[in-house]
């Protein structure tokens, strides 16, 4: 996972949760990895998940009793802007990173 230095005051920004959320979207997964690899409880991964679905950034998939989210275009659209703001604000991030975690 890339590790950022922060500009803020040490806690994640959205965007930052968001993209974090995206870049584990690469194939489908289920809520409890999620949680697990963005360290939310359920009530955070619950708000961005519905978040995330309302505007089209990924989608829920039910299958055989099994629901798994994957992103959607718009999802890796936004995460490729995302980490080419990055790139501006932290030029010490190497762009080889970014796609690594695409």
């Amino acid at each position: 996972m890339l590790r950022m230095r922060k500009v803020s005051d040490g806690n994640r920004s959205r965007f930052e949760i968001i993209a974090e959320i995206l870049r584990r979207l690469r194939k489908p997964t289920c809520r409890t990895n999620i949680m697990s690899h963005c360290n939310m409880n359920t009530a955070q991964s619950g708000q961005y998940l519905n978040f995330l679905t309302s505007i089209n950034l990924i989608r829920v998939d039910a299958v055989s009793r099994k629901v798994t989210y994957q992103r959607t275009e718009a999802g890796r659209e936004f995460l490729k802007l995302f980490n080419k703001m990055v790139l501006l604000l932290d030029p010490s991030i190497s762009p080889v990173s970014l796609i690594a975690c695409m």
